[in-house]
C-alpha cells in the first residue's frame, strides 16, 4: 500500500478516535454554567462545527466492549479492519487496470502492452524495462510482477508537468 494511504488512513483512524476521545472528555468534566455574553456581529461568530455520522459509526464498530473508549487492542484490531478493505479496494482497481491493459487477455502484460501502462506512460524514458519487473524471465508480467512495478513506480517522483512560473 502506498506510503499516502497509509498516511491518510492514520489521519481518518486518529481523528474517529480523538473525536470521540474529546467528546467524552467534555461529558465528564461537569460543564460550567454559561455566562451572559454579548452578541457578536453575525460575521464575527464562528460557525458550529457538526460532528461527523461516519466518525460516530466508525467509533462504535471499533469500540468491541462498548464501554465508550477504545483500548489500544480495539483501535489496533479497527485499523487493520480499515487497512484491509483498503488494500482489498486498491487490489480490485489494480486487477480492473490490468485486465484492461492484457489486450490479448492471456492473464500477463506483454512487452507489447506494457507501454500501455499509465505508470510507465508516466515515466516516459525513465521508464524501467519490463525484464526489471519479470520475476520468472518468462518476458511477461503476471499479476503479483505488474503489484511490484506499481509498488515502485507509484512511489517514484513525477515529472514536473510544463513550465515552472
Amino acid at each position: 500500500m502506498s506510503r499516502r494511504l497509509v498516511l491518510a488512513l492514520a489521519g481518518l483512524a486518529f481523528a474517529c478516535a480523538s473525536a470521540q476521545a474529546c467528546a467524552q472528555a467534555a461529558a465528564a468534566k461537569p460543564q460550567p454554567q454559561p455566562q451572559p455574553q454579548r452578541a457578536l456581529p453575525a460575521q464575527a461568530a464562528a460557525p458550529a462545527v457538526p460532528r461527523e455520522p461516519a466518525v460516530d459509526a466508525t467509533f462504535k464498530a471499533w469500540d468491541a466492549d462498548h464501554n465508550g473508549a477504545l483500548s489500544q487492542a480495539e483501535f489496533r484490531q479497527g485499523w487493520n479492519s480499515v487497512r484491509q478493505r483498503a488494500e482489498d479496494k486498491v487490489e480490485a482497481s489494480l486487477r480492473t487496470q490490468f485486465d484492461k491493459v492484457d489486450a490479448n487477455h492471456n492473464g500477463a502484460i506483454d512487452a507489447g502492452e506494457y507501454g500501455n501502462l499509465l505508470l510507465v506512460q508516466r515515466a516516459g524514458k525513465s521508464a524501467p524495462a519490463l525484464a526489471s519487473f519479470d520475476r520468472n524471465g518468462d518476458q511477461r508480467l503476471e499479476f503479483d510482477e505488474y503489484m511490484a512495478l506499481v509498488a515502485r513506480l507509484a512511489v517514484a517522483p513525477r515529472k514536473p508537468q510544463g513550465k515552472a512560473p
